[in-house]
């Protein structure tokens, strides 16, 4: 099943802004256990518990969602062009929109944090 990119990013943001109203992202002694936390409550329906891309909704995805354990793949995106993708979404980076934005959700703390716990889920740093 495709659904229309419009329709998608919809569904995706009132899921988000339905989760934030239950567990708000606010920063906390343990950056990466924060971190941890909002990867859960924010991407693990498109890219999985595991961070593999396997989600609950990555079937109805037009384009499949990234496999952040794929360190051959996330080590070509820099930490600024992650930042970018997780505040402003996948058009902002040249991806999918399927990707929303988090710059609503999160505050930059907690983006830059996302993109340790990315790492972490990867293994991996950017190389050229």
């Amino acid at each position: 099943m495709v659904m229309k990119k419009g329709i998608w990013s919809l569904l995706a943001l009132t899921m988000a802004l339905s989760a934030a109203a239950v567990m708000p992202a606010y920063a906390t002694d343990d950056e990466l256990g924060n971190a941890e936390n909002n990867y859960r409550l924010y991407c693990t329906s498109c890219h999985g518990p595991n961070g593999d891309g396997k989600g609950e909704l990555a079937e109805m995805m037009e384009v499949p969602p990234r496999d952040h354990t794929d360190a051959s793949k996330m080590s070509k995106r820099t930490d600024e062009q992650l930042f970018m993708t997780i505040s402003e979404g996948g058009e902002a980076t040249g991806f999918n929109s399927c990707m929303p934005p988090h710059n609503t959700i999160l505050q930059k703390e907690d983006i830059r944090s996302m993109v340790k716990y990315l790492r972490k889920l990867c293994k991996c740093n950017y190389t050229k």
